[in-house]
């Protein structure tokens, strides 16, 4: 179980500065009118100012507060304005110091090159210090071909003209042309063509959504996320057909003939996107892909479950301490119910074994560490700022792995932990 006690000095840093010291922005008057010019202090990174009504705090995740945002760029220069609400969001990372946030635009806004959208995340990454291994897996995930993958900008976040760190504003995931491109579900969508899409479902061990469904083989619940409102009568017909699907798909994937491509698992799933789940979230070796928590499906019209967006992976790539995954060796996600069952088709291995031989030829390797030494850079002088705000990098974050002290330490256990993990899913997939 996660910890709500996320600090415990461990060495003293060498940095200097701290949060009372950084000099605050100025809090925002409500405007769509702003200056052509404005000076942002301290930050080579586009700043996301945030001014909530009457400064109110952020205090809930269920209950939105009114306000404004403007993006400025490292010119000082406003890219975006206007209004908005806030709350935040989060499980175990809402009881952290620096807190995640959900926005919800009140006009739909291209954000920074981004699709228009009323809905973005900020992803604090508080206990990841190399802040980018949520961005890691959005690279694989793009490389890998998955259908969306949330896009994601870098930015320094005042809140109330108070620094709060830097973040990363990313889409959040819902249904959308831009986003899951599903049809948008509605309830008098009940023939026969209609009722069997478009559901965007989480698998949540905790039940988030107001509709969830146990299964009953294994302790997977799905929740979904889009229709949110299938509790109500009026949805019955749609709350039953997406039941029964994910009840034969799980007799379909424990029965005797599940390795049949006509009645077993493949008439029920994208089976290539489920490898490439498999894939990544082993790379990963991610405690939260297990089928656990944070793993999304799809169900489109007349057509199969998919495996995606990838989500959720702050504690992933070696920065977590329980559940075996510390280790760069052995099987996590195979662990998981469907998976264990799905191993014993040889066909299913087989295909694997011949997409990650794909990947590897497509530069994997490269592209992984590549994408880290660039981050890396990129990041290098504009994390001094977050961590003078938020100094924890001599300190352990629940659950880390290790505690390196330095910026640079933390990115080269990252290093260290991804090619020991992919040297040894080559040698039981590839050689």
């Amino acid at each position: 179980m996660r910890r709500a006690l996320w600090l415990v000095p461990l060495v003293a840093l060498g940095c200097s500065g701290n949060a009372a010291e950084q000099t605050p922005g100025p809090v925002e008057p409500p405007s769509t009118t702003p200056p052509p010019q404005q000076v942002v202090p301290l930050s080579r990174l586009p700043v996301l100012r945030l001014t909530t009504a009457n400064n109110a705090p952020i205090t809930s995740r269920e209950t939105y507060v009114t306000g404004t945002y403007r993006i400025v760029d490292t010119t000082g220069t406003t890219m975006h304005d206007g209004t908005m609400e806030i709350r935040g969001r989060g499980n175990s990372t809402w009881d952290m110091p620096k807190k995640p946030y959900r926005l919800r635009l009140t006009t739909s806004t291209a954000l920074m090159g981004m699709p228009a959208n009323r809905h973005w995340v900020l992803l604090a990454n508080f206990s990841d210090k190399t802040l980018m291994r949520n961005d890691l897996a959005f690279e694989l995930s793009r490389l890998m071909g998955f259908e969306w993958t949330p896009r994601t900008r870098t930015v320094d976040v005042e809140l109330n003209g108070q620094y709060a760190g830097t973040y990363q504003l990313v889409e959040h995931v819902r249904v959308g042309a831009d986003r899951v491109n599903i049809p948008e579900l509605r309830v008098a969508d009940t023939t026969a063509s209609a009722i069997t899409g478009g559901y965007l479902i989480e698998v949540d061990e905790r039940a988030g959504e107001d509709f969830c469904h146990r299964s009953s083989r294994t302790p997977m619940i799905f929740c979904l996320s889009n229709p949110e409102t299938l509790r109500e009568a009026a949805w019955a017909k749609q709350r039953a057909y997406i039941t029964q699907y994910l009840e034969r798909t799980d007799s379909a994937i424990f029965g005797p003939r599940f390795a049949d491509p006509q009645v077993g698992y493949a008439a029920f799933i994208d089976v290539k996107s489920m490898i490439d789940y498999f894939i990544l979230q082993e790379l990963a070796k991610n405690v939260d892909g297990n089928l656990r928590l944070s793993t999304y499906l799809y169900k489109k019209r007349d057509g199969k479950l998919f495996f995606g967006p990838m989500w959720d992976f702050d504690i992933s790539f070696g920065n977590v301490n329980y559940g075996g995954a510390d280790t760069p060796t052995g099987w996590l996600v195979r662990t998981a119910p469907w998976f264990t069952r799905l191993w014993q088709d040889p066909a299913f291995v087989a295909a694997v074994r011949a997409r990650w031989a794909v990947l590897k030829a497509e530069g994997l390797q490269e592209r992984m560490f590549t994408f880290i030494g660039n981050r890396r850079t990129a990041l290098s002088v504009v994390q001094e700022r977050n961590f003078q705000r938020w100094p924890i990098l001599g300190s352990y974050v629940w659950p880390n792995r290790v505690v390196t002290g330095s910026y640079r330490g933390e990115v080269l256990a990252l290093d260290g932990w991804l090619f020991d993990r992919y040297r040894w899913l080559d040698s039981q997939l590839g050689g």
